[in-house]
């Protein structure tokens, strides 16, 4: 009966007081003594501990070879060597097809916009600098803070993007203003917690600045300023170094590997020691300019000591061969926090074989994709949506002798961006994979194209130039025709017969084919 009653009062959610679910996490006994129990707002943790974590950030990335390693990889991936490429896609109004004239003078004049000396204030940075300086800065500040500057000052296209140094966004200025805003950590909100302007510390002392609480700031309006980090929290309103996970074990990790280089050069470097129990000590066979007593050491020699002298061996056995088992155990705690493979970020491929490899750069490019499109988003999207309102209004932006029209800005902000891409990891197979799915009409050779990092309409018109200009030449005549190849029902088809493998296939007549059946190897 009572077995029966404490089913029913189970079913219906009554429980006796000592069978009460508790959860191991939230208690709070001896082994947990030291883990925080109180819940702070993102506000409050960044407050206490941004500086110092932006601090540490930053000396991590001079001086840590990881550090360096991880801020090299988010460059290289994220941005490359070209940048993140604008191609315009604006369409005619009247008949829906491809605007080339005006894709063609938007596209040239982004590039000449993104030139040294003309893109940035400091005249300096090209476009793809500063887009690897954007990535570098979030990644170890954990946010960017961009200016953009319009009209005369801003140089002969009339727009430059100004970086300011986030360490200038006081992260202890905070207050509540008169007219109902308030200001968190150096960033001016209205009632919904939209960003109105941002106070910077002002180190020049211009006339536009004020001053609080003893010290000078400048007020710049938020429409002026692109602040990219990625939110973590909700309510955050700071960003938090990329590396704030990992840099305790990345501190520690340089240091033990310090200790154990400068163990093995001390045990390589010192052979022993001479005592004597009178404490005289061993005079040597001389001294140097510093005092140091000088002991001749040749191979395959004998040496008698003097009376009272003994000779101890100094054999330090570390670092042994744990060594560098421990190093990537450390190694792999720390690539986790940073979102990289160990692979990549410790540069080792031992006992890496070719599934395992793919997987893991695999999945690291997925993980550059999002950063990529994060990247369009908050940072080129709005870079040239300003540009664009700009060179319109001053009539910049020209097909022959006439400029585009402002009006239609809305269409020619129609625009796509094509970030870098990666070389294949079995190039063969991927290009048989690419050519099966256009033959199956998974996916069009534009995809494939835009998967290789590059434009589809330049690569065509590379092409129709190229075989224009062998054709021209009578090159086109003299090179063998390639075969007919397709696929049907699972079977290579080259001029209507059967062969094995298309990749190696050799031209040769239907007639001079014999005539065989193969079914296709299964993979």
């Amino acid at each position: 009966m009572a077995s029966l009653l404490d089913r029913l009062a189970r079913r219906f959610g009554y429980v006796k007081p000592g069978r009460r679910r508790n959860y191991q996490a939230g208690k709070i006994d001896r082994l947990k003594s030291s883990w925080t129990t109180t819940a702070l707002t993102s506000d409050e943790t960044l407050r206490r501990y941004l500086r110092v974590l932006r601090a540490r950030s930053r000396e991590q990335a001079e001086n840590n070879d990881y550090a360096k390693r991880f801020v090299a990889l988010v460059k290289n991936n994220v941005v490359g060597p070209d940048g993140i490429i604008l191609q315009a896609r604006t369409r005619r109004t009247d008949t829906g097809v491809a605007d080339k004239p005006a894709n063609e003078a938007i596209e040239q004049a982004w590039k000449n916009w993104g030139q040294i000396g003309i893109c940035d204030m400091t005249h300096t940075l090209s476009w793809v600098m500063i887009k690897q300086l954007f990535i570098q800065s979030v990644a170890v500040d954990g946010e960017v803070l961009v200016r953009k500057v319009k009209g005369r000052a801003a140089g002969p296209r009339f727009f430059a993007l100004q970086f300011i140094d986030p360490e200038l966004l006081d992260v202890h200025y905070n207050e509540r203003r008169a007219n109902g805003n308030f200001v968190r950590m150096g960033i001016e909100f209205n009632q919904w917690a939209q960003p109105v302007a941002y106070h910077i510390i002002d180190q020049d002392i211009s006339q536009d600045s004020y001053v609080y609480a003893g010290r000078r700031y400048l007020r710049i309006p938020a429409d002026e300023i692109i602040h990219s980090f990625l939110p973590e929290r909700i309510g955050q309103k700071r960003g938090v170094p990329w590396m704030s996970t990992g840099m305790m074990r990345m501190q520690m990790l340089s240091g033990y590997e310090e200790a154990a280089l400068v163990n093995a050069r001390a045990g390589a470097a010192k052979m022993g020691f001479f005592t004597s129990e009178d404490g005289n000590g061993y005079p040597g066979d001389d001294e140097d300019a510093d005092g140091n007593i000088i002991t001749e050491a040749e191979p395959g020699t004998m040496e008698q000591l003097p009376n009272g002298v003994k000779f101890e061996a100094y054999d330090p056995t570390y670092p042994r061969g744990e060594f560098g088992d421990f190093i990537k155990a450390c190694l792999r705690g720390i690539s986790s926090g940073l979102g990289v493979s160990y692979n990549t970020l410790a540069n080792d491929l031992e006992g890496v074989n070719y599934s395992s490899i793919r997987a893991g750069v695999l999945e690291d490019r997925e993980a550059w994709k999002s950063l990529q499109n994060w990247m369009v988003t908050a940072f080129c999207k709005p870079v040239y949506e300003s540009w664009l309102s700009v060179q319109l209004s001053f009539g910049l932006i020209k097909i022959g002798n006439s400029s585009l029209i402002q009006a239609l800005e809305e269409k020619y902000k129609r625009v796509i961006w094509q970030p870098r891409r990666w070389a294949w990891v079995d190039p063969l197979k991927d290009i048989k994979a690419s050519a099966e799915a256009i033959d199956r009409r998974i996916c069009s050779v534009s995809d494939v194209i835009r998967e290789q990092g590059r434009d589809p309409d330049d690569v065509f018109h590379e092409i129709a130039e190229e075989q224009k200009r062998m054709s021209d030449l009578g090159i086109l005549d003299e090179m063998p025709k390639f075969p007919d190849v397709k696929t049907v029902n699972e079977k290579r088809i080259i001029n209507g017969d059967e062969e094995i493998d298309g990749a190696d296939a050799i031209y040769m007549p239907a007639s001079d084919i014999p005539a065989i059946e193969i079914e296709k190897e299964e993979s």
